[in-house]
């Protein structure tokens, strides 16, 4: 089964997509100021007049404003038609956005060869999101032909791009050498990358690995934190290791890293 795993539908509609340095028209640049202020009667307005006017920017911000209904009425099939216009002019957030409805079927029939071809258009424009969803498919054989050769490629550019999901993914490959040679060193640094902006998944592996000395010292003190920092955010695996972390430390050692989880805060994901 496919995991589309990194980006809900405020990831794909939630941030406005204006390109720094872009040249806009003076109703595009307000609708966007508008938007950013969450002005929407404003956004809309000025957005609209950029968006007739075919500028993609206005386009892929109007076609989000109907796709989460910002100051207008929730309307995919309006928000599939502004992307399509934005996305024909090589605006990689519209070609993401696209891909993201056709893999996830909002608004449209799920289909997995349109989703492919909108991530890849997007991903070859150095889009971290859309690098990391067409990894997942030639990873898992979704829409293409399974390829991990190709999979880890694109997972290590959004990977270095500080994105987590791709940070994780690549750190799959290189553990279990799909498409990569074979790097237990090299998955422990990706997954505690990933871990240490927060996501579960990577920190729940990361917990494993100190605790059996994979791709890393074995440390039970830092296996019982990352494994205790999984759980908080349900990983069900780190919970049900717990109690048997806990056992190997002394009750000194267990309240240290119990008070050091109650004050760690994740790194700021920062995208490059």
């Amino acid at each position: 089964m496919l995991r589309v795993r990194n980006v809900t539908a405020s990831g794909v509609f939630g941030a406005v997509v204006l390109f720094a340095g872009t040249a806009l028209l003076a109703a595009t640049a307000d609708g966007v100021k508008a938007l950013e202020k969450r002005d929407y009667a404003t956004a809309y307005r000025e957005l609209k007049a950029g968006a007739d006017r075919g500028e993609a920017v206005a386009q892929v911000n109007l076609g989000m404003m109907y796709a989460r209904g910002l100051g207008v009425e929730k309307d995919v099939a309006a928000a599939m038609n502004l992307y399509h216009r934005a996305a024909e002019q090589g605006n990689a957030h519209a070609e993401f956005a696209l891909g993201m409805m056709y893999a996830r079927g909002w608004g449209v029939e799920q289909n997995y060869a349109q989703a492919s071809y909108w991530y890849q258009q997007a991903a070859d424009q150095g889009d971290s999101r859309a690098q990391s969803q067409i990894a997942e498919l030639y990873e898992d054989g979704y829409g293409v032909q399974r390829d991990y050769k190709a999979a880890a490629n694109y997972y290590l550019q959004a990977a270095r791009k500080g994105l987590p999901r791709a940070q994780f993914g690549l750190a799959q490959m290189l553990e279990k050498g799909r498409g990569v040679r074979r790097d237990e060193k090299e998955a422990f640094r990706w997954y505690r990358e990933a871990a240490e902006l927060g996501l579960p998944e990577a920190q729940e592996r990361l917990g494993a690995m100190y605790a059996s000395g994979t791709g890393t010292d074995v440390n039970q003190a830092q296996a019982y934190f990352w494994s205790m920092l999984a759980a908080k955010q349900k990983e069900r695996i780190a919970e049900r290791r717990l109690q048997g972390l806990e056992a190997r430390l002394s009750a000194e050692e267990a309240s240290r890293v119990k008070a050091s989880v109650r004050e760690w805060k994740p790194a700021p994901i920062a995208l490059k």
